[in-house]
């Protein structure tokens, strides 16, 4: 899309302080690094950085144009008259305006995926099935938030017919703002457990900030319904709009697991009843809660109108999101399960409840990093985690942080022998330690909050 100042003047409900309206733009850009020619640059200001600071870079750069908010415009001077400036109340809000103008000038059905686990992955599930017969627009990596969701849709060109947009939150409000700017027509809640209790004080708030991703449908939009959500379900009764169910457990489910699931180092495989069919679907990720979002993805992919052969076929050509239950071989038989990406409680249960159905009769070992974000309820869910450990059959723990001395905790409470938990200061010390227990067919699991960068433990056994 071609802008103008003009249009960027409009969308935002900014003023004018330099410049000429009817200037030619050639994108929007949030990052002075990457500007080129013409573009327009808005300045964020961010928890570590001020976009505001770089204002000179990207005149620089030969910025078409600046956004800027009222504290971070020092004069025309500076810059004396080389670029458009646009001053907003705020940035932010602006690149969301930006977004949802762009957004309105394409005829593009979107669907929107939300919810405490499993967003990123169901979103890739759906993306691989609608691939095979649309052009779609998804969110790269972790661009789920109020910066990456605008980004994603000032993206959008004509050749796109729909997108498969992930929206996280960590604070109220933040939803009703990314589903302005998205409007979609789909609406998956994948689930709700206890995540960014912090910003979301109880799991009452987390219901209602994400339950808006359903009450911004519009009337003839769909909602896609967790069965298996206790806290969804009657959030879900009081919709007008349609709605299609999901289960791994309800028949009565549109969409609904058929039988029991195996599980192996290739993957996991199971049945499925779409809409009364039944058919065999081969997964290439490991884990019931992989399952279920694979589940998830075949409801909304329902909803839009996909065969029941072509949601079979993409979930089959599903490839493991990085750092989300990605698998890697170890000698003698044994298996890395990487989900080092991030981490709570119910999406550590299910990687701890995936290693010890995976792995039989083989040695078992998992790698806790510890949850953040949890407020004063973190010790008593770190505590809760090692006791699963234990009553999982878990053989080995290596923790890490702080909290992660209460997994460990937890576990020997429960019953499991001292000698078999250990907490480590660092990662190199959990290097150690699995070197010194031998790798030779265990079942590794590597799990923790993003802060905890628990990949570094992936690439040192991964380098040995």
């Amino acid at each position: 899309m071609t802008w103008t100042v003009g249009d960027v003047l409009a969308a935002t409900e900014g003023r004018l302080l330099q410049g000429d309206a009817g200037q030619v733009l050639t994108g929007i850009n949030t990052d002075s690094r990457s500007l080129e020619k013409g573009e327009c640059f808005v300045a964020l200001r961010g928890e570590n950085h001020d976009g505001h600071d770089f204002l000179a870079s990207a005149v620089n750069r030969r910025a078409g144009a600046l956004v800027v908010d009222d504290r971070g415009w020092q004069g025309p001077s500076l810059f004396h008259g080389k670029v458009a400036v646009i001053q907003v109340s705020d940035t932010l809000e602006a690149l969301g305006a930006l977004a949802r103008h762009h957004r309105r000038l394409h005829a593009v059905t979107v669907a929107g995926v939300t919810g405490s686990n499993g967003k990123t992955s169901t979103r890739e599930m759906v993306s691989s099935i609608l691939s095979r017969n649309h052009r779609v627009l998804k969110n790269h990596g972790n661009f789920n938030n109020l910066v990456g969701v605008p980004l994603t849709l000032l993206s959008l060109t004509p050749e796109h017919d729909v997108a498969v947009v992930e929206m996280g939150i960590n604070v109220p409000g933040e939803m009703s703002r990314l589903a302005a700017m998205a409007e979609p027509s789909v609406g998956l809640i994948t689930n709700v457990h206890p995540a960014h209790l912090e910003g979301l004080r109880s799991l009452e708030d987390i219901v209602r900030e994400k339950g808006l991703l359903w009450k911004k449908l519009p009337p003839e939009g769909t909602a896609i319904v967790n069965l298996d959500d206790e806290r969804l379900v009657p959030l879900a009764g009081e919709l007008s709009c349609r709605k299609v169910t999901f289960s791994l457990n309800n028949p009565r489910a549109d969409v609904h697991l058929r039988g029991k699931v195996n599980m192996d180092e290739k993957g996991s495989r199971f049945s499925l009843e779409i809409l009364g069919k039944s058919m065999e679907v081969s997964l290439s990720v490991l884990g019931l809660h992989q399952v279920r979002n694979a589940v998830a993805a075949a409801a909304t992919c329902t909803a839009l109108g996909e065969s029941a052969d072509t949601i079979v076929a993409g979930i089959h050509g599903h490839e493991p999101v990085r750092q989300r239950m990605q698998t890697h071989r170890l000698p003698g038989e044994g298996l890395l399960i990487d989900d080092s990406y991030n981490a709570n409680p119910a999406s550590m249960l299910a990687a701890l409840e995936t290693l010890a159905a995976g792995s039989g009769s083989r040695p078992s070992v998992a790698v806790l990093g510890e949850m953040r974000e949890l407020g004063e309820t973190g010790p008593a869910l770190h505590t809760q985690m090692g006791h699963d450990v234990f009553r999982l059959g878990i053989e080995r723990l290596i923790t890490l942080g702080q909290l992660g001395k209460c997994i460990g905790e937890g576990a020997i409470a429960a019953g499991m022998d001292s000698s078999r938990c250990i907490h480590a200061e660092s990662h190199e010390a959990i290097l150690n330690h699995l070197k010194s227990m031998g790798m030779d067919g265990i079942w590794v699991l590597v799990k923790g909050s993003r802060g905890m960068r628990m990949e570094r433990v992936v690439e040192g056994i991964l380098a040995q």
